[in-house]
């Protein structure tokens, strides 16, 4: 319990040198929800199953509160706010890969910084290959537009680098920890150890083909096959690459539930071809993931996505 306690410690010190409390709302009850996983894990030893089904009601529960729960003068960074990060998130990632990795003992969970050139370069595949499908989509369905980068300058360079960082640190690396790190790299796991991938796949089929028509109706009826487009594709490639088996079983099912997940919550973005192009984005964040067994790859792609509308001027029209 000492390192989720120094952890805490750590962001409360934080907000208090902010000059707020840490005590206040809802916010009051973060040490036992930052706790919350630890015990469980403590109180329920795992034997037999690589991974089994409280495994993911854990992962769910420490995840979506922490989408939801802020401190009343935030977190972010540098000292003082409107940075590059958050202490909040920094802390809750150290806490989810404690938890996982050393307590709950999921060992290959990749969090860890490491320089291959092949790994750089799966990640520039990854994205190239990801762009050049948006604008493909985007064009032809006419819900994308190309206005152009600015102009190439030490001020453009500058704020670049800036909005990288804050996107690499602030939003991809939490992401790609609990959706590829965790998320897809334990249901991999599941589906492995059962053996029949064939199940797993028909009920990520079923179940997600109904949430793509309620997004796609729920944000704009006139064109709700969009998503639902995407759910045929990705699990269609999935079912066509674990035929192959060139892959241990389930590797692709995983991928294509996970990134359809990955793409449904950017419901609250408000625009169907952005929830779509998300879930082609999350088989993208997948592959690299399966490539370099690293969280930190699958976080530079992501990286890169959403800074794309940066770099090449491009622009989704809702």
């Amino acid at each position: 319990m000492l390192f989720p306690l120094l952890l805490i410690v750590i962001l409360y010190v934080y907000i208090t040198l902010n000059g707020q409390s840490p005590f206040g709302g809802a916010s009051s009850l973060f040490g036992f929800y930052f706790l919350f996983p630890v015990l469980g894990f403590l109180a329920f030893q795992k034997t037999g199953p690589p991974v089994v089904c409280s495994d993911f009601v854990f992962l769910l529960l420490f995840l979506i509160p922490a989408t939801m729960l802020s401190f009343e003068g935030g977190t972010g960074l540098p000292y003082g706010g409107s940075g590059f990060g958050s202490v909040l998130r920094i802390v809750i990632m150290l806490g989810a890969v404690y938890t996982y990795r050393y307590v709950r003992n999921i060992s290959d969970i990749g969090f860890f910084p490491v320089f291959k050139t092949k790994y750089f370069a799966y990640a520039a595949v990854s994205w190239l290959l990801f762009v050049g499908l948006v604008m493909l989509l985007g064009f032809v369905g006419k819900f994308m537009k190309l206005t152009g980068p600015e102009a190439l300058s030490g001020e453009f360079i500058s704020k670049l680098i800036a909005e990288l960082i804050r996107i690499f640190i602030g939003t991809a690396l939490f992401e790609e920890l609990f959706f590829r790190g965790l998320m897809q790299n334990m249901l991999t796991k599941k589906i492995g150890f059962h053996k029949n991938w064939p199940v797993f796949w028909k009920w990520g089929f079923a179940v997600f083909v109904v949430l793509s028509v309620l997004v796609g109706y729920g944000l704009n009826p006139k064109i709700f096959w969009f998503p639902v487009l995407i759910h045929v594709i990705l699990f269609g490639t999935a079912w066509f690459l674990e035929k192959k088996q060139n892959h241990p079983q389930g590797t692709f099912t995983s991928m294509a539930i996970v990134s359809m997940f990955f793409g449904l919550v950017h419901y609250h973005a408000g625009s169907l071809p952005y929830v779509g192009l998300a879930c082609v984005a999350g088989w993208a964040y997948g592959y690299t993931y399966l490539k370099t067994k690293n969280v930190f790859y699958a976080a530079l792609v992501h990286t890169l996505v959403n800074a794309s509308d940066m770099i090449f001027g491009l622009e989704i029209v809702k």
